[in-house]
């Protein structure tokens, strides 16, 4: 997990000679008053909804980031991703799981969760309308999961892998508490499960329900502060 945190704050050095404060000595009085207003560091949260392919088939992605939006130009952010695919085979059960079985064999369907650090980068905001550049790196497991005797979940095959996710987001915001947002990318898998075959590197597309946690709390804000008659 160290490998994660120690990426994530390359991204934020990085970062900096393109975000970093303007302005010579002489001037930076003048400016400090309206660079601290410009570079402004909000809440940012967002619902997670991805359509991919595991092999050749089908599989849908849920999860949810959190973070920061700095200067409305950046956003840094770290959440959980589901993959439950349509993969289900016959597996044959290791000797420490046949305890678990009345079978040697059982019907398993595999799982991919990851816990991804985002960079996005916004390069078009007006009106309505905003486009992103998103960078993902992550940290999770993929398994098979069968039912065992007493029906309980069990897992086999388990291993770490490391995902990571490249692509382009447009969003449209609806109203100033919430919008909508979609996007195309591509998956890869820097790190596989060597004890799983199955490709998942593959395109993704995505839908999401965007909150805006900054103005929800400043239309709140207003209520519980305006005047009473």
């Amino acid at each position: 997990m160290k490998l994660f945190v120690k990426f994530f704050v390359l991204l934020l050095l990085s970062s900096y000679p393109a975000i970093s404060w303007n302005g010579s000595l002489q001037n930076s009085l003048d400016n400090a008053n309206k660079t601290s207003k410009s570079n402004k560091v909000k809440p940012y949260f967002q619902l997670d909804s991805y359509y991919s392919f595991i092999g050749n088939r089908s599989a849908d992605v849920i999860g949810f980031k959190a973070g920061v939006e700095w200067n409305k130009k950046w956003r840094f952010a770290i959440g959980y991703n589901q993959i439950k695919s349509d993969i289900v085979e016959s597996k044959v059960l290791p000797t420490s799981e046949l305890q678990y079985s009345n079978n040697d064999t059982m019907r398993a369907q595999l799982y991919l969760r990851y816990f991804p650090l985002m960079a996005e980068y916004v390069f078009y905001d007006k009106d309505a309308w905003q486009l992103s550049a998103p960078i993902n790196l992550g940290y999770g497991r993929s398994y098979f999961q069968y039912y065992g005797i007493n029906n309980e979940k069990r897992r086999i095959f388990e291993h770490g892998v490391i995902v990571s996710e490249v692509g382009m987001n447009a969003q449209y915001k609806i109203m100033k508490w919430f919008g909508l947002g979609a996007g195309v990318g591509y998956r890869i898998m820097l790190l596989n499960n060597p004890a799983i075959d199955t490709k998942f590197s593959s395109p993704i597309f995505s839908f999401r329900i965007k909150l805006f946690p900054g103005a929800i709390y400043n239309s709140i804000k207003e209520v519980i502060n305006e005047p009473t008659n």
